[in-house]
């Protein structure tokens, strides 16, 4: 049974693009490595933006808020491993409330909707009507007067033609009047008496010819009598030269216009229908790209774990379509682009924000092309041995207690390096993988309620190997993260896993954790030959070989590649397109597929030691 189509179907699927982009499935990421507090909290965000553009009936930024708030309370919070857990059972059970609430009044803006493109079709109806009827008018002037100046040229023709005959004659009599007067004949005489003379002048007698002349003979039949001949010859050369002349001037007289074509007959209904939706289509795709979830988050940045809320409400589209005005008035910088962006709905700034992305393309370069270059890059330094991979004997989820264990099984690692007289071994390192990790990943799971698989956020990680005693509180060194393709935010993460703060840790060891898309991997800062350092990455998941790696940086160089590598190789296609499409924006970190942790330990300094710092 095939759907009904309703007027403002057009309208609402272009304003659904604005789900596409955001993710795998067209809704930001979520993570099971940060709170799902933050994204509870980031929900409610978009259900206030929701119901202030309900209430004030902007019927495009609630459809595209409301469906967004529905779509990631159904499709996206159910995905994070905490989303069971007792902890939240309260704002879970409240966050399905209000998506009951929020599907209820989308199919009410929808009705609105409806409303509004029909009486936009009767409008644009109208419109076409009269502009119909303007055009018909129009052109029937035009055939009005192309028909009057047709016959205006028509009277100049026929007026041309009778000068150009009075003209002929006007010659005749004065060529007449003039051998008169050479002939002593004034006006009165006896004309008859001059013609006679005149053409007795130019007969001969006859037995003047002689009788040798070929030709007919004088009174014959074809005879032809030459000087009178040549004068009858002149004249009509004369005649003729005036004719052209007259021709001529006609010639000088504009030509009329063609007349115009005549409308076609009015189409018939399955014409006008298919009209009607081909206008509907167009419509659609000339339709303004919908609002992003930037709108309605925080603009400043976030510290982690606050959860403060901002309910501004976005500015109007009056108000934002002024602004743009007038930046486009005085030119625009990319500082200023940014600045107008998040100073209120990007929905309202759809315009800017069209205008902006364009801008972006030309500039940025494409994730993929990143990718490739990175690529090389790290195969130059494989093959100068500045970065070795060494096979380990296991991997993770060899053994079923291991599964989705990176958040336990890092840190562990880090904690036999810190404990280990000089670097944490490789047979330790598969032992922590196959046997420590499954006994504590239980207790954990137990202690917070969750699935037998589920990954664990890693700060819940932390608190239970500091209450086991497996890491000192006074180890830890610091923490930093952000986006791991800015090569500022990860020259930040490499200077305090090198030295520490304010170069507490240059001359020892340090561990670290970093966390990134949905996995954890380990760092440990290894004494080398020479005073020197080098810098290991391990891996428990499986590599090239099948099993979990080691790789050996022997400088901060190749280990800042090793990171841009790994990196990387991670994003998906979609990831890519997000990437290229979309600037990072600390408030949207949570969200964003670049995003990065990273907590770093070392050895515990001594008395003597700290004061020396």
């Amino acid at each position: 049974m095939s759907l009904v189509a309703r007027p403002s179907d057009a309208r609402r699927a272009a304003l659904s693009e604005a789900t596409k982009g955001m993710g795998e499935k067209g809704v930001p990421l979520v993570s099971n490595f940060f709170p799902l507090d933050r994204y509870f909290e980031a929900a409610h965000r978009v259900l206030d933006a929701f119901n202030a553009a309900f209430d004030a009936r902007r019927l495009d930024d609630a459809y595209v808020y409301g469906k967004r708030f529905a779509i990631f309370s159904l499709e996206a919070l159910p995905q994070h491993n905490y989303y069971e857990s007792p902890r939240y059972s309260s704002i879970r059970i409240k966050n399905k409330q209000d998506m009951t609430e929020v599907i209820l009044k989308l199919e009410k803006i929808a009705e609105w909707m409806d409303e509004e493109e029909k009486e936009k079709e009767i409008q644009r109806r109208r419109r076409e009507a009269e502009e119909r009827r303007r055009e018909e008018e129009r052109i029937q002037r035009e055939a009005e007067a192309a028909r009057a100046r047709l016959m205006q040229f028509q009277m100049d023709v026929d007026r041309k033609n009778r000068d150009m005959k009075t003209a002929g004659k006007n010659v005749e009599k004065s060529a007449l009047d003039k051998l008169k007067r050479m002939n002593g004949v004034e006006d009165g005489g006896d004309s008859d008496v001059f013609m006679n003379d005149l053409k007795r002048s130019f007969r001969g007698p006859r037995q003047s010819m002689p009788r040798h002349s070929i030709g007919p003979q004088e009174g014959t039949e074809g005879y032809i009598n030459n000087k009178s001949e040549g004068h009858r010859r002149q004249s009509i050369r004369q005649e003729l030269g005036a004719r052209s002349s007259s021709l001529r001037s006609l010639d000088d007289q504009p030509l009329p216009p063609p007349l115009p074509v005549p409308l076609p007959p009015p189409e018939h209904s399955a014409n006008s229908s298919a009209h009607s939706r081909q206008s509907s289509s167009t419509r659609s795709r000339e339709l303004p790209p919908p609002p992003s979830y930037n709108a309605i988050m925080d603009n400043t940045n976030r510290k982690h774990g606050d959860s403060q809320s901002n309910t501004k409400v976005p500015q109007s589209a009056l108000e934002q379509a002024a602004a743009i005005s007038a930046a486009a008035a005085g030119g625009v910088t990319r500082r200023e682009h940014q600045n107008l962006r998040v100073s209120g709905s990007v929905y309202a700034n759809r315009e800017l924000e069209r205008h902006r992305r364009m801008a972006q393309k030309k500039e940025k370069v494409s994730m993929r092309v990143i990718k490739s270059q990175i690529h090389n890059d790290y195969q130059q330094l494989k093959s100068s041995r500045r970065i070795e991979v060494v096979s380990l004997s296991t991997h993770q989820g060899r053994f079923p207690d291991s599964t989705n264990g990176c958040a336990v099984i890092s840190p562990l690692v880090v904690s036999h390096h810190l404990r280990s007289r000089s670097s944490v071994s490789n047979n330790e390192i598969s032992n922590v993988i196959d046997k420590e990790c499954g006994p504590l990943l239980r207790e954990i799971r137990g202690k917070l309620n969750l699935s037998g698989a589920a990954l664990i956020i890693p700060s819940d990680v932390h608190d239970h190997l500091v209450d086991k005693k497996l890491l000192r509180q006074d180890a830890f060194v610091g923490a930093t993260g952000g986006n791991i393709m800015d090569r500022k935010h990860l020259a930040e993460f490499l200077r305090l896993f090198d030295s520490g703060e304010k170069n507490s840790h240059a001359r020892f060891r340090t561990g670290a954790a970093l966390f990134f898309r949905e996995h954890v991997v380990s760092l440990v800062k290894v004494p080398a030959p020479g005073g020197k350092w080098r810098y290991d990455f391990i891996d428990s998941l499986p590599g090239g070989s099948g099993m979990a790696t080691r790789t050996q940086c022997h400088d901060l160089v190749a280990l800042e590649m090793m990171l841009r590598h790994y990196a990387s190789s991670r994003f998906s296609e979609s990831n890519c397109d997000f990437i290229d499409e979309n600037d990072w924006d600390d408030c949207m970190a949570d969200f964003d597929p670049r995003v990065f942790q990273c907590f770093v330990w070392g050895d515990i300094l001594k008395k003597k030691e700290r004061e020396s710092r």
